[in-house]
């Protein structure tokens, strides 16, 4: 099974994500972007894990995430990684919730480190697209930097869910696997 935590978004979100992304593709960039039924906030990617993994990971994470309430996120401003001359992906970002994102993939990298050990600082942010070539890169860089600032709207994070990816010939398609809510706030 290959498995992640995450945060869904809201329907109104994803539409102005679509509408960027639409926007890109109209101006012939090479982008392979993240079709909108995809879109979400990976909080940790475990990979591929033996079925009798399973209880173990949904019990360390619900003890990870146990301590935390209900919180709100903005999600806003966008930019890659990479380079300017070699863009790799494209990411809208978190402002607003962000020291309590990186709280919780801390708390859940210590967790699940005997399932994934991650080496690098947290950094909340959602995948929209994989630059595929450098077709039209300065065009793109242009749009990414114009969009630097872009608000999208905030999200109430009420839950956060383990997910498995089952990998087919037209992409991923994500199925949660465990929903663990958050403690409602006072």
């Amino acid at each position: 099974m290959r498995l992640f935590i995450a945060i869904d978004l809201g329907e109104d979100i994803i539409r102005r994500i679509t509408k960027i992304e639409d926007e890109l593709k109209r101006k012939d960039v090479d982008v392979k972007f993240v079709e909108p039924e995809n879109l979400h906030l990976t909080l940790k990617f475990l990979g591929e894990v033996s079925e009798n993994q399973l209880d173990v990971i949904k019990k360390e994470t619900e003890m990870a995430v146990s301590g935390f309430s209900e919180f709100q996120i903005s999600i806003e401003g966008c930019g890659y990684f990479g380079n300017p001359n070699y863009i790799r992906v494209l990411w809208i970002g978190v402002n607003k919730g962000r020291e309590k994102l990186i709280d919780i993939i801390d708390m859940l990298n210590k967790s699940l480190e005997s399932v994934r050990r991650d080496e690098y600082k947290p950094n909340p942010h959602l995948t929209i697209g994989r630059v595929r070539s450098g077709k039209n890169r300065e065009f793109l860089l242009h749009e990414v930097e114009s969009l630097e600032h872009v608000k999208l709207g905030e999200i109430n994070v009420k839950e956060i869910k383990l997910k498995e990816s089952v990998l087919s010939r037209k992409g991923p398609v994500y199925n949660d696997i465990k929903i663990f809510k958050l403690k409602q706030s006072a």
